[in-house]
């Protein structure tokens, strides 16, 4: 069994840890959106609840196909869609101030 190293978010560029929290998020307010819990998802998306949960926290060690998979389950293939400007869903904004803030703070390296 090869096992992966997560990767540290400190080594990372700081726009790169906030588009990858912002995908997450965008995911997680979709499938709370249609209703599903995150077993409903992964198990629709092929993928296990840890890699969900892991792509919902803003884990930068996430495979682009598992992200797919999701957006294929979530009847959304478009990644435009899943990235598209929020500023007309108000769920999303509200998850973004209230979660994302605390997130990139947390994740941003020294300067």
């Amino acid at each position: 069994m090869i096992l992966m190293r997560s990767r540290d978010p400190l080594s990372e560029p700081f726009e790169v840890v906030q588009f990858v929290a912002e995908v997450g998020l965008r995911i997680r307010v979709m499938r709370l959106a249609r209703g599903l819990t995150q077993k409903e998802l992964a198990e629709r998306a092929a993928i296990s609840r840890l890699t969900l949960m892991s792509i919902e926290a803003g884990g930068l060690s996430a495979r682009f196909a598992d992200v797919a998979r999701l957006l294929w389950a979530l009847d959304d293939v478009s990644l435009q869609s899943a990235l598209a400007d929020a500023a007309q869903d108000l769920t999303y904004q509200d998850a973004v101030r209230s979660k994302l803030p605390r997130f990139a703070r947390r994740k941003q390296a020294p300067q």
